[in-house]
């Protein structure tokens, strides 16, 4: 039995050293002494020990904390605490500091009950490290059935990036058996044009030089062993092991994901084309109704001067007109020469502002434009759509305002906000007032859309722009109206917009544009 004895008082040391060695034990006793808490743990660096004797009052070591400095170099080592004082909170505390029995000192009947002591403390120093290798096999055993089961690659790295160990799911990600990956560097499962960039990550994390910012989630491209290149996902967190910085780093294959995303994307672009096709049609019928009235003031012109030219040559076959006739005949065409030109005239401003605005809503072109004409244009082509309400517009804006950038989604955006109040704003059968208004404010122009109507409720207001979202699905909501507003106000034309509602007194959007002129 190989025992340790650190005790500073000489007369104390040598009352255990003569009883112990008046002990029956046939096997013999090996005891050291040391004085000195520093000695204690030098020696238990270089010998093995079944059992230390610790006092608790040493030159380099005070109270309970030279518990923790023993067990620090001998966590395996049973320790009997020495004290000069019977104190059972000392005791009970010494217990479960890791201490395995308490012995006061110069309190012992003989040295068999000491050896009796010793013994018991080994043995039950010996079970507890036992039960301690059973629980930390059980949790080591669960931990590695858990990293095999994880549908994620894990994987962990030590100094230079070199990989230690890996788990099922990084040798079906990889392609890889489990042996080739274990010595390779993490590097090499990178593409070939990331290397640079993983390998000062890896670099970084190991030195412990990179901040927490630094350690999320991140997406890359990793290379099969077949050479396939594929989308992946990596989380990693840096940990000391044998008091060395190791990496474990749990990475994802996004393939599907991505794939996914790249759907998505497209239906959304689909979605909008539809959209802008739909605010298309709504032109086209605002252009049908607009046109229609000159028109057909033309036609009726037309019609009469044509009864009227027939009914003169009727007269001048008979032999019987009369200049009283031929002057009532020329007022008519004149009168009618001025009516057909005048309606046809605004026929063809109606057709060429109305083009403007199609042909700007479905083209990315840069080009100088008059703010408030061409949006009394877009107000126009909406004019139907409000004659079938009680709602009324009033428009306002800065004269002289022209400005140079994509006038289809000044167009598309104004559209839109229209449309939007039409249908959600009102109560059928109230009357409602929507206002429109632009003006420049030093460098930036300003655009605010309001309606008197009934609100939106503030746990929608966060909502309104979200792609989708609408209270009138089925009834002619596809909730990408408002999504399309934001799109263009915040990233075609880098602006900012917001929503301020109030239920039951209306909605105002405010729109924030950067002021880029055109030329006149």
């Amino acid at each position: 039995m190989r025992l340790l004895l650190v005790e500073d008082s000489k007369f104390d040391a040598r009352l255990i050293e003569t009883f112990l060695s008046m002990a029956d034990f046939p096997r013999g006793l090996d005891m050291s002494h040391v004085v000195r808490l520093s000695e204690a743990r030098a020696h238990l660096a270089e010998h093995s020990v079944d059992c230390v004797l610790l006092d608790l009052g040493l030159p380099d070591g005070e109270g309970l904390a030279n518990i923790a400095a023993i067990t620090e170099v001998a966590p395996e080592t049973a320790i009997i605490v020495l004290t000069g004082l019977k104190n059972d909170t000392i005791a009970t505390t010494a217990l479960q500091q890791g201490a395995q029995d308490y012995i006061v000192k110069g309190d012992y009947e003989d040295g068999d009950a000491l050896l009796r002591t010793i013994r018991y403390a080994i043995e039950r120093r010996s079970k507890e490290v036992k039960e301690s290798q059973a629980v930390r096999r059980a949790s080591e055993d669960l931990v590695r059935s858990i990293v095999a089961a994880v549908p994620d690659g894990l994987v962990t790295v030590r100094d230079g990036g070199v990989i230690e160990t890996v788990n099922p799911a990084m040798v079906r990600m990889f392609g890889y058996e489990a042996s080739e990956l274990v010595g390779m560097n993490i590097v090499d499962l990178s593409a070939e044009h990331r290397r640079s960039t993983v390998r000062n990550l890896i670099d970084g994390m190991l030195a412990g030089t990179l901040g927490d910012s630094d350690r999320g989630d991140r997406e890359g491209v990793g290379l099969r062993k077949s050479g396939e290149e594929f989308p992946l996902e990596v989380s990693i967190g840096r940990m000391l092991s044998d008091g060395e910085p190791m990496l474990v780093c749990a990475i994802r294959d996004i393939t599907e994901r991505k794939r996914a995303e790249e759907s998505l994307e497209a239906a959304r672009e689909q979605l909008l084309v539809s959209e802008k096709l739909a605010s298309l049609g709504g032109l086209v019928a605002g252009v049908a109704h607009e046109i229609n009235t000159p028109i057909g003031i033309g036609v009726t012109a037309a019609s009469h001067l044509q009864e009227q030219t027939t009914d003169l040559q009727e007269a001048m076959l008979a032999g019987g007109l009369r200049r009283s006739q031929l002057d009532a005949y020329l007022k008519t065409a004149t009168d009618s020469a001025g009516i057909l030109l005048s309606n046809l005239r605004r026929a063809a401003e109606l057709i060429q502002g109305f083009k403007q605005v199609a042909v700007d809503q479905s083209s990315d072109e840069l080009r100088s434009f008059e703010v408030r004409p061409y949006l009394e244009d877009v107000l126009l082509s909406l004019a139907p759509n409000l004659r079938k309400t009680p709602h009324t517009l009033d428009f306002e804006c800065e004269e002289g305002l022209i400005l140079s950038g994509h006038p289809g989604n000044w167009s598309q955006i104004v559209t839109n906000l229209v449309m939007n109040a039409l249908l959600h704003a009102f109560d059928d059968d109230r009357p409602g007032r929507m206002s429109l208004s632009v003006a420049r404010n030093g460098d930036r122009v300003l655009m605010t859309f309001a309606d008197d109507g009934r609100g939106i409720p503030a746990d929608q207001v966060k909502q309104i722009f979200d792609p989708f979202f609408t209270t009138r699905r089925g009834q002619g909501g596809s909730g990408l109206g408002l999504h399309i507003v934001y799109n263009l106000a915040t990233q075609a034309m880098d602006g900012r917009v917001s929503c301020e509602s109030t239920p039951g007194q209306g909605t105002r959007f405010a729109f924030d544009f950067p002021y880029v002129p055109g030329a006149p």
